[in-house]
């Protein structure tokens, strides 16, 4: 009885030996579980949220750095665009500027040639009327012959008329230089009374027997000597040459000789 009891208590002992060792091993690792694993673990957890939210950072960080590259490359895209476009304007307006200037040069050229030339008058029609021996005095042929001659002078604004008296070889030197006046202003008394010519725009001389265009032993020579001639001068400037030259055609008035 004594022994059982004995064994029963020996079994107890034993039991409870193992009971207190295994707890003794649960509350062990309960402790690291709770002690050590568990901080550890939580510390790796904020690492790797605080990783994941670099991460994260890093990512908006790029995308922005891309943003900003991709934008600044079509600003400075769109801004070379742009200076090209001024550029290739500024090259228009230099080179229309270049023009202008070259049209100015050439217009000043123009107008200087014809500056030059103002006084460099040219013969655009010439005629001549005769007259009988001692006579000053036109006859109807000789009226019509200076109303062709200074038809459509009026439209022309920078005009001259010369008018030279001229006699044969008969009589003194004196009494021709006085008839070749009279006849010269019968000529220019006509021009302006009938023609309506400016009387500034007429230069009249008598030269006499001088320059004689035929031979003064002939009767037919002399004939031709006792004339004026009666030239219509205007400046050498193309348009109005042009214009004369047109005038002249339309009368059918011979040119000069």
């Amino acid at each position: 009885m004594i022994a059982r009891q004995k064994f029963s208590l020996l079994g107890l002992g034993a039991v409870l030996l193992l009971g207190l060792g295994s707890v003794g091993c649960l509350a062990t690792h309960n402790y690291v579980q709770n002690q050590a694993v568990a901080p550890l673990q939580k510390n790796i957890n904020g690492v790797d949220k605080k990783v994941d939210t670099k991460s994260a950072e890093l990512d908006e960080r790029i995308t922005d750095v891309d943003r900003q590259s991709e934008q600044g490359y079509s600003d400075a895209r769109a801004k070379a665009e742009s200076a090209d476009k001024d550029a290739q304007k500024a090259d228009q307006d230099a080179q229309g500027a270049q023009q202008s200037a070259d049209k100015g040069i050439n217009l000043a050229a123009q107008d200087q040639q014809e500056i030059d030339n103002i006084d460099n008058y040219q013969p655009v029609k010439t005629d001549s009327v005769l007259f009988g021996i001692n006579h000053s005095d036109l006859t109807d042929e000789d009226q019509q012959k200076l109303a062709d001659l200074t038809q459509g002078l009026t439209s022309m604004k920078h005009y001259a008329i010369e008018v030279e008296g001229f006699t044969d070889k008969t009589g003194s030197k004196e009494y021709n230089l006085e008839l070749s006046r009279r006849r010269a202003d019968t000529v220019v008394r006509y021009l302006t009374e009938d023609g309506h010519v400016p009387l500034v725009k007429i230069h009249v001389v008598g030269l006499g027997a001088d320059e004689p265009v035929a031979d003064n032993h002939t009767r037919d020579g002399r004939k031709q000597n006792r004339r004026v001639e009666i030239r219509v001068m205007v400046p050498e400037l193309g348009q109005q040459a042009s214009t004369a030259s047109t005038q002249h055609a339309s009368t059918g008035v011979p040119s000069s000789q």
